[in-house]
């Protein structure tokens, strides 16, 4: 287990950040930042909800233009993040990562890339959505690190159901995790994840590679 410190909080730049419709996207091409990432099956999510969601959320980024102060990032994890989590714990959709032998497909490939393209320190796996946090490794954004672990998996689990088609959706929203009391708390909120939606010991998978100082 790796003991993460305040050296472990590399300065963020923010002018070598991705542009984009919203400015400036906090998944980007700098290694060594730590990020709280979160990816869900493709039938997580209602369309018409996501679409709802996704429209409300461009709105407000227009007009919030990144890098935001601390009471920004708070707004928009209330009005963003959190509203999302509710709808995901619900359990809508197939709720395929309910079985052990499911999980153990994803868990897998996320630790095949760990150690090479970033370091895999927390993660829950829960019926419908992953949440992670992983410190990047390589200058690749972070959707790319994850696609080869996405993809692998997505074959995995297919040939396992015999289906074929898309088994994830693209990631929604992530976080640049800026110090050690932020990183405490998006540990605890993947650990609580479980307890939040109500489920039985089988029915997620949790792990922790990184003792926090």
């Amino acid at each position: 287990m790796r003991t993460v410190t305040s050296a472990d909080f590399k300065p963020f730049d923010w002018n070598a950040a991705t542009p984009s419709y919203r400015g400036r996207l906090p998944h980007l091409s700098q290694p060594e930042v730590i990020y709280f990432v979160t990816f869900r099956l493709a039938d997580s999510l209602p369309a018409e909800v996501i679409r709802r969601w996704k429209d409300e959320r461009a709105s407000w980024l227009q007009l919030h233009p990144d890098p935001w102060p601390p009471e920004v990032e708070r707004e928009y994890h209330q009005k963003f993040t959190l509203r999302l989590e509710r709808w995901l714990d619900a359990g809508h959709g197939s709720c395929i990562l309910r079985h052990p032998e499911m999980r153990a497909e994803v868990e897998a490939s996320l630790l095949h890339d760990h150690g090479k393209h970033y370091d895999l320190g927390v993660w829950v796996i829960m019926p419908n959505h992953v949440h992670v946090l992983l410190q990047s490794l390589s200058p690749m954004p972070v959707p790319q690190l994850l696609s080869a672990a996405k993809g692998f998996s997505a074959r995995r689990i297919n040939e396992k159901l015999g289906e074929q088609g898309s088994l994830w959706m693209s990631e929604s929203f992530d976080h640049i995790v800026r110090g050690m009391e932020s990183l405490k708390k998006f540990q605890r909120y993947i650990a609580n994840n479980p307890t939040r939606a109500g489920l039985p010991a089988e029915a997620f998978s949790y792990d922790q590679r990184w003792c926090l100082a």
